[in-house]
């Protein structure tokens, strides 16, 4: 089977390259070429730009059974994809997102019929507009939508995960919204991508979406506390309404109320119709202290945080935060 990853280099994909490889996959890796990972032994790398709109003028000439498109942020894309790709391949996988779906939500867990609405994150709603377009088209194609998927970034919800390294290795507080008690569902790269390969060139998954996620959930607050103990940290936790977090950093708007302080919780049956024997095997535990190994690698090479971001942390801590979680 011939599969030809756009992207491959990141951080769920990279996962899914492997595991592709491992099953006998015939894999071609195209993107820039550009980070510091280098391309898994069996696969062939064609280097290309995705913002260049001649990038797949290098694959005139093939077909490959699958595509994986891990790439695709916009209609423009999407549309150029449908018509490059119509008859140059037997299924198109597009990597959606599982953000997508309604927010907020009543409680319930999310199945693949939950409506896509997310008034929150433009993000969202694009990938969103992506999946109409795709399905409208005369192409075989499959979606797929991830939600938290982490391989080598420690999980965090204010800020990024090498930032959330550096305070905690620092012993300086962290922000959690609303006291961290939504429940969050995370899902290792590694268990996302077994499920993946199964879906390639597999017939019952033409025409159909599917998320792939762990069927567990945590609280914020209990993530963070397991982030703690895999670098060896006391954690100090300090509770900001989700309101005010956003008021001073609002480009967290999507990511928190389209999001991070839903209660979040997924049925993954219908995963199950296609590949039947998946199941999430990388423990909470165990995927956070390998992501802690990555985030000591590179903040060991030199790491600084976004002066301004830290900036901003410390002055919610000082005005708003309320007694430790």
């Amino acid at each position: 089977m011939r599969v030809l990853y756009v992207g491959g280099t990141g951080e769920i994909s990279k996962s899914c390259v492997e595991a592709a490889i491992a099953a006998g996959q015939q894999v071609t890796l195209l993107n820039r070429g550009k980070t510091n990972q280098t391309p898994p032994a069996g696969a062939q790398h064609i280097e290309g730009d995705f913002s260049d709109p001649d990038v797949y003028a290098q694959l005139a000439g093939q077909h490959f059974d699958v595509v994986c498109q891990f790439l695709v942020y916009t209609t423009e894309a999407m549309q150029r994809d449908i018509e490059f790709f119509s008859g140059r391949c037997q299924q198109y996988i597009f990597i959606s997102t599982a953000s997508a779906y309604l927010k907020p939500l009543a409680g319930e867990r999310i199945t693949e019929a939950t409506p896509l609405a997310n008034p929150f994150w433009a993000y969202s709603r694009s990938k969103a507009a992506c999946e109409r377009l795709l399905q409208e088209a005369d192409i075989p194609s499959t979606i797929v939508r991830p939600s938290h998927t982490y391989r080598a970034r420690l999980p965090s919800i204010v800020i990024d995960g090498n930032h959330l390294a550096w305070r905690l290795l620092r012993g300086l507080p962290v922000v959690v919204p609303n006291g961290g008690d939504s429940l969050w569902t995370l899902t290792h790269a590694e268990d996302f991508a077994r499920a993946l390969v199964q879906l390639s060139g597999h017939d019952q998954a033409i025409g159909e979406a599917f998320h792939i996620t762990s069927d567990e959930a945590w609280g914020w607050a209990d993530i963070l506390r397991e982030v703690a103990s895999a670098l060896d940290c006391e954690l100090d936790l300090r509770r900001v309404e989700t309101g005010e977090v956003v008021k001073r950093m609002p480009a967290l708007e999507g990511p928190l109320l389209g999001d991070k302080v839903n209660h979040l919780q997924f049925d993954n049956s219908k995963i199950r119709t296609v590949a039947n024997d998946w199941r999430c095997r990388v423990t909470l535990s165990e995927g956070i202290r390998s992501a802690a190994e990555h985030v000591r690698h590179r903040l060991a090479g030199g790491y600084d945080p976004d002066p301004a971001v830290e900036s901003t942390v410390n002055q919610l801590i000082t005005d708003l935060a309320t007694q430790p979680v």
